[in-house]
């Protein structure tokens, strides 16, 4: 891998998107969305001092770390739809740049996103609610980890149904993060759902980590076997999702597909 190629896909998102205000914006705007409302309800469920088994400061740490995994996800998938939309597939393909570099340069520039975006949402999820992240204690980092290996697992799977299908499966960006939501038990524990979708939800990395972060709020210990076996289901997944975008673009150039991009 050449590292001069992926500081240049960093470069060249960089310099995209700090002369597209609305983007700049939208690198913010949804997540502060999400961490008002719930930070909200919040505050009216202490103040109506409703009787609840855990503490209500769990639903402002979901959405913390949910949006860890929808920024990563998202990052990665946006970072080759606006070669799409600038109409620059087609060079993109034809310069010596490996998929794994540009692979690479998007999540270098997806981490950078997510450092300035997060680290602004933490601050006022503690300006305006008093909450910490530092309150997961020593979690909090393979807590971050293991969401973040999802999000690239799910990116890679966008991509290559974007490779396959071209414009149809771009909405997959956005709404594939949707979809899963329910399957993660982000604000609710895994044991509200039917029974046949709790074994779907074990089989996914995020529903562990969010009970785990229940745990951690609540006062237990870290369960430290249920962090393990999130990141052996990221490996999988990411493995899965990984050869699964290789193949999408060896068809894409065996069949033609690429016309669709010109």
């Amino acid at each position: 891998m050449n590292g001069r190629r992926v500081w240049a896909i960093f470069v060249r998102h960089w310099h995209a998107t700090r002369h597209n205000p609305p983007e700049i914006f939208e690198m913010f705007y949804w997540a502060f969305l999400d961490l008002l409302i719930w930070g909200l309800l919040t505050q009216f469920l202490e103040r109506e001092q409703v009787d609840l088994p855990v503490p209500v400061g769990l639903l402002i740490g979901a959405v913390l770390l949910w949006t860890l995994l929808w920024r990563t996800q998202i990052g990665i998938a946006w970072a080759f739809l606006t070669e799409v939309w600038s109409e620059n597939v087609v060079s993109l393909l034809a310069s010596p740049i490996k998929a794994s570099e540009y692979i690479a340069g998007a999540m270098l520039w997806t981490l950078a996103q997510l450092v300035v975006g997060w680290t602004a949402m933490a601050a006022l999820a503690w300006i305006l609610f008093r909450f910490g992240v530092f309150e997961l204690g020593l979690a909090l980092v393979p807590f971050m980890a293991a969401l973040m290996l999802f999000g690239v697992a799910m990116s890679l799977a966008v991509l290559g149904l974007v490779l396959r299908f071209g414009h149809g499966a771009n909405m997959l960006a956005w709404g594939l993060g949707g979809l899963i939501m329910p399957l993660a038990a982000v604000y609710y524990p895994v044991a509200v759902l039917p029974g046949w979708v709790q074994v779907v939800a074990d089989a996914l990395p995020l529903a562990r980590v969010f009970e785990a972060m229940r745990t951690v709020l609540a006062g237990g210990a870290t369960p430290w076997d249920e962090l393990a076996a999130a990141f052996a289901l990221d490996v999988v997944y990411i493995a899965a999702a990984a050869a699964f975008a290789h193949r999408m673009f060896l068809t894409l150039r065996r069949r033609g597909y690429v016309t669709r991009y010109v």
